[in-house]
């Protein structure tokens, strides 16, 4: 009762999907479903006139049992049933008949079991229901050895073309809208072809001159033309043998159509008229070598009207096929000149780390006289050389002139000039020249403090060119590593490119390859990239690489680049300090080639223009640097030493925030340089990541590195990153707060509440600039 229930089940829903198509009228849908009923009946009815063996015809039976028990499978088993009631005698077709009703039968009562989803089931249950019908047939009339080879030959040629049918009309009866590309599919088209051509080759157009093999001789021509030797050489013994088999049996049309596809296959790519010449030379040349052996002049006049077919076809359609055809790349490009230009740049790392090494041991402080008791031996030589007390005081009484000095030495110092007061009495009412006496030390004082700085500039400069040559040797290591790094070409997605392309009608230049990550990339060249730039071909070329992209054009190239699964929806607010016309923050956000977003934030010394020019630039500089692919870590350290010999003469700092996350895995880091607290959040909680760091600027020594604290983030985290204007008196507990209860919705929104309810002690410069991660879609 359970299986009756559930067949009456099946007929229901059987026949509903007949109705829907007949209430659909001409939508898209239907249209597309009723197209591919049409196309099942037609083969099966085609399919069942091919006969191979004098008088087999197992391939409508097969098209039955590679079609479903769909609308599709009901529709093979109709059109089989038509041609073989047409195309056979009324015994013969009884017999297969009944084998595609109960192949038919079989998927129909057992379709939901898991053993009928396996791609060999129905072809087995074909072959197996061909086989029963078959053997009870051919036992009536007793069984000789050349008999059973015939049946177990016709038994296996139903399994394997029900198997190529199934494994080219699935994709398309599931409407998962796949190409030719793969080798099963490609057969699966080579063999529904060959039985198509079996079945016209009944077909006469006058006497022995037969429609199937003129067709096929076309066929032939242009895949040799279009695929050369190797895929020309395929198809004429392939298609050839299957004209054989339709016939007589002896592989006449093999050993004909294959030599002559090898002599067409020499002009690939050449004019047509070529190929085509050569294609009947040869074939003409094995009418004649076998002229005894039972090879007719029909043959001549087939290739004759299948070469002025093939040139009636516009030669597009037939670079198409030539897609179709074209081999799989399978060597590498050569790598001779990266290699070359990696051990250049190897060299030239090398020879700036030798000279960062060799200046930062030669450079010495400048000898000068930077003792502080020369300025008052110089200040005596100015004064005391004409005084008449100079013998005494500097000679005979020095011990207490040195005392003297010594104790005005310390006021002097922490002053930064002499007075009269800081020397003792006794001094000060001896000396004749007393005034005159501290106005020269002061003026030495001076010049002492003067060459200190100009000293302290000098070495902070040589300890920054060392530091650039060190830097520019980690840039070009870097670099040289990058090349080292092979992109490992993809050849089978490279020949889905080019059959799509040639589908298309396209000629041009094509590259897909994986980095080392294994992230795909795919470059086109050539005319024709422009009419691939739409949103619908982009969506088609997507699906047909197998990931999501997005594309890069140019004027005539196209670069399509695997789509991060993360993505960042960003919002920015900001707000100048009371009573300023610029503001001294600046921000930015931007994302490299490799999937790795920047989210930037400075903050310029003070407010005004002068700190909006200092942080404006800091943010212009750090972008061209990362964007550039220079390594984090060095990008901040030159544009430290950067800025502290831009502030030399007038000083000058910026803060830097700068948040580096990966989007492909989550991965990213923090790094700070003086810059105010970042805030992330997962859930409810919220972390609070802040750093001791001086900003740029004002530490340009090796030392100086900036904070850097690693996190992975997921769909559905917030970062907040806000300039020390936000928190105003120190106290973030409220930015804290107000970042938990956020919902995620708008970062706009709440980056602009954020600078609007600060607290009134934050007077500075305010922006606030919110990251929240999302799984793309």
């Amino acid at each position: 009762m359970a299986a009756r229930e559930d067949l009456k089940m099946r007929l229901t829903r059987l026949r509903g999907q007949t109705a829907r198509l007949g209430r659909t009228g001409l939508s898209g849908p239907a249209v597309l479903r009723t197209a591919e009923v049409g196309i099942h009946l037609m083969l099966a009815a085609v399919l069942a006139g091919a006969e191979v063996f004098g008088g087999f015809a197992p391939f409508g039976v097969a098209m039955v049992g590679a079609s479903g028990t769909g609308l599709c499978g009901g529709a093979a088993l109709l059109g089989a049933g038509f041609g073989y009631l047409t195309l056979l005698g009324f015994s013969d077709a009884l017999r297969y008949l009944s084998a595609a009703i109960l192949t038919f039968a079989v998927g129909f009562a057992f379709y939901d079991m898991k053993l009928f989803q396996r791609p060999w089931t129905m072809p087995g249950v074909a072959g197996l229901m061909n086989g029963c019908t078959g053997f009870i047939y051919l036992s009536q009339g007793g069984w000789r050895t050349v008999d059973v080879i015939y049946f177990l030959s016709e038994i296996a040629l139903t399994v394997a073309a029900a198997w190529c049918y199934r494994v080219l009309l699935l994709p398309i009866r599931r409407g998962s809208g796949e190409g030719v590309c793969s080798a099963a599919r490609r057969t699966g088209a080579l063999v529904l072809v060959c039985t198509t051509l079996i079945s016209l080759s009944n077909l006469y157009l006058w006497k022995d001159v037969s429609f199937g093999r003129t067709l096929g001789a076309c066929l032939v021509l242009a895949g040799a033309w279009q695929g050369g030797l190797a895929a020309g050489a395929v198809l004429g013994v392939t298609i050839g043998l299957s004209m054989d088999l339709a016939g007589s049996g002896v592989p006449l049309y093999a050993m004909a159509w294959g030599l002559a596809t090898l002599a067409a296959g020499a002009f690939r790519g050449k004019k047509r008229v070529w190929a085509a010449a050569a294609f009947a030379a040869a074939d003409g040349a094995a009418v004649l070598w076998t002229w005894d052996r039972g090879l007719t002049l029909a043959i001549l006049y087939e290739v004759f009207l299948g070469s002025v077919a093939f040139f009636m076809v516009p030669e597009r359609q037939w670079k198409r096929l030539g897609g179709l055809l074209a081999p799989a790349p399978t060597a590498p490009p050569d790598g001779r000149a990266q290699g070359y230009v990696q051990k250049k740049l190897e060299a030239t790392a090398a020879a700036f780390r030798t000279l960062y090494e060799s200046l930062r041991g030669s450079f010495r402080v400048p000898e000068n006289d930077n003792d502080v008791a020369a300025v008052f031996d110089r200040a005596a030589c100015r004064v005391c050389r004409t005084c008449s007390l100079r013998s005494s005081c500097w000679e005979r009484d020095y011990v207490t002139t040195f005392n003297a000095l010594n104790d005005a030495t310390a006021p002097m110092l922490e002053r930064g000039r002499g007075v009269a007061s800081d020397y003792p009495r006794y001094f000060a009412d001896r000396c004749l020249h007393f005034p005159a006496f501290v106005e020269a030390v002061n003026q030495e004082l001076t010049a002492l403090l003067y060459r200190r700085q100009y000293n302290s500039r000098i070495r902070e400069s040589r300890a920054a060119v060392c530091r650039q040559y060190g830097e520019l040797s980690a840039l070009l290591g870097t670099a040289a590593a990058e090349l080292s790094r092979e992109l490992i070409p993809d050849p089978a997605g490279n020949q889905k490119l080019r059959r799509h392309l040639a589908l298309l009608g396209l000629e041009m230049e094509t590259a897909v390859y994986r980095d080392e990550y294994g992230r795909l990339r795919a470059e086109l060249k050539g005319e024709g990239c422009q009419t691939l730039d739409t949103p619908e071909e982009l969506a088609a070329l997507s699906d047909l690489l197998g990931v999501p992209t997005r594309a890069e054009a140019g004027e005539e190239s196209l670069t399509l680049i695997q789509l991060e699964p993360l993505m960042a929806v960003a919002g920015v607010a900001a707000r100048k300090k009371d009573g300023e016309t610029v503001s001294g923050d600046a921000g930015t956000y931007f994302k490299r080639e490799d999937g790795t977003l920047y989210v930037l934030l400075c903050d310029g010394m003070g407010s005004g223009p002068g700190a909006g020019r200092e942080s404006s630039l800091a943010v212009r500089l750090l972008e061209q640097f990362l964007m550039a692919g220079v390594e984090t870590g060095h990008a901040l350290a030159t544009l430290n030493s950067a800025l502290a010999l831009r502030g030399e003469e007038e000083g000058g700092f910026t803060t830097v925030d700068l948040l580096q996350v990966d989007l492909f895995t989550g991965e990213g880091a923090v790094y700070k340089l003086g810059a105010a607290p970042t805030y992330v959040r997962r859930g409810s909680s919220v972390r609070r990541i802040a750093g001791s760091s001086l900003p740029a600027g004002l530490a340009p020594s090796e030392h100086a590195v900036p904070d850097h604290t690693r996190l992975r983030l997921e769909a559905g985290d917030c970062v907040l990153m806000v300039s020390d204007g936000i928190a105003g008196t120190g106290d973030d507990a409220w930015v804290r707060e107000r970042l938990a209860k956020f919902d995620g919705e708008s970062p706009k929104e709440l980056a602009r509440s954020l600078i609007t309810d600060s607290p009134e002690g934050a007077t500075d410069d305010r922006t606030a600039l919110v990251v929240r991660i999302a799984r793309r879609t």
